[in-house]
């Protein structure tokens, strides 16, 4: 063996036979304790100073010809045997997190990767159409009334075909189509002047599950800067039929960068570079504002003609206590509570605050149909005044 192979862990030997190889042989290898240090931290995945494994040794030595004698005592075995035991398990807590921390970083490439290419499709596409704000002499609002759209659960770059519904990237853009159409009618007839725009999660589908992975007609980085461009034409249109736009945004679940749930990191999120692209795609449209979530990036809150109205995605609520959960968690009381998530229509008042459930602007998919809970494809427009609180909300059907 030569003088450096015999330094290092032999290959069906035990860490504890090499760590007293070492001590018992370090006049031989010419090495001293803190060498033998180096060594076993190595290999141990450690940064522990030379005089744990020099005590460690010297337990060893103080304890071996008790072993002999005793041939070695069945009950100090044991404990020999569980001190092993937990070194082993320190040294894989220890491979763990290492492993955990590597995914972590790789997850924040992947993000830092997707803003890089939109940048440069951003540059691209600002010089081949810019949006371009049209100033109208739009209507002073004199009634005090604020429209809300509410944008939950698009899930584009998803593909479905069944008897109940039909959904493809084409028929995302005829729906968003009638969907500001129908916004800019109903906004007109009620003299809208300040429109409130809540994207409340789930605008791409994204790649949680593996049947969404295979329903999809894009990768998730794809579907985010496809459905980026198209919500900013959608704001730049509303822009120049409204005296005031105001944006704002919380999370889904389909947006998340990891498939895996239990590996979520509530920081990581594809959905948090749609705002980002937003924001400089519409530099230019003076009278679009973006509001910043004060609270926690999950939650909105939000003053529509006086009213106090939250908004959550739903995949960590329930209808039931959602009113109660975020009055404690914000110190706060809304008198309206908006959510997603649940691909249906549903009102429920909890306490004088009304929670109102947005339906799915994909509709019915493979998963929906498969446990029979069909519903329509719509989003909503609520008109808000200061007097009559909620006026009306219009459901604006989209695969009629």
């Amino acid at each position: 063996m030569s003088d450096t192979n015999q330094l290092l862990k032999l290959k069906d030997e035990s860490f504890v036979d090499y760590h007293v190889r070492l001590f018992d042989n370090k006049d031989e290898y010419k090495i001293d304790s803190h060498r033998i240090a180096e060594l076993l931290n190595s290999e141990y995945g450690s940064k522990y100073d030379e005089s744990k494994w020099r005590k460690d040794y010297a337990q060893y030595c103080k304890w071996k010809s008790y072993f002999v004698e005793k041939n070695l005592d069945e009950e100090i075995t044991k404990k020999h045997e569980e001190i092993r035991i937990e070194s082993e398990k320190e040294r894989i807590r220890k491979q763990d997190q290492r492993r955990e921390y590597q995914k972590l970083i790789r997850e924040q490439a992947r993000i830092e990767h997707v803003r890089d290419e939109m940048i440069k499709e951003l540059h691209k596409i600002n010089k081949k159409k810019p949006i371009k704000w049209n100033k109208k002499d739009n209507y002073q609002s004199e009634n005090g009334r604020e429209g809300l759209l509410v944008l939950s659960d698009l899930h584009y770059g998803l593909f479905t075909n069944n008897h109940w519904n039909k959904f493809d990237n084409d028929e995302f853009i005829n729906r968003m189509s009638r969907l500001v159409t129908k916004t800019i009618e109903h906004g007109k007839n009620n003299k809208v002047s300040t429109l409130h725009l809540f994207m409340i999660g789930d605008l791409i589908n994204g790649l949680i599950h593996q049947v969404t992975r295979i329903v999809n007609t894009e990768d998730a980085v794809s579907q985010t800067m496809s459905v980026s461009e198209i919500l900013a034409e959608v704001i730049g249109t509303l822009s120049d039929e409204f005296d005031h736009v105001k944006v704002y945004n919380c999370r889904g679940n389909h947006d998340r960068v990891t498939p895996n749930r239990k590996d979520e990191i509530a920081k990581e999120s594809f959905n948090d570079l749609i705002p980002w692209y937003l924001k400089t795609r519409l530099k230019d449209s003076e009278n679009v504002e973006f509001v910043e979530n004060e609270i926690d990036d999950e939650i909105i809150i939000a003053d529509i003609a006086g009213n106090k109205v939250f908004a959550a995605h739903g995949h960590k609520d329930k209808i039931n206590n959602i009113a109660q959960n975020l009055t404690m968690m914000t110190k706060q009381f809304p008198e309206y509570i908006i959510m997603g998530h649940y691909h249906h229509h549903e009102e429920k008042e909890i306490h004088d605050v009304e929670v109102i459930i947005n339906s799915s602007f994909s509709g019915v998919d493979e998963y929906a149909k498969d446990i029979r809970a069909t519903s329509k494809a719509a989003q909503k427009f609520i008109i808000f005044t200061k007097e009559d609180k909620r006026l009306c909300t219009y459901n604006i059907l989209l695969n009629k």
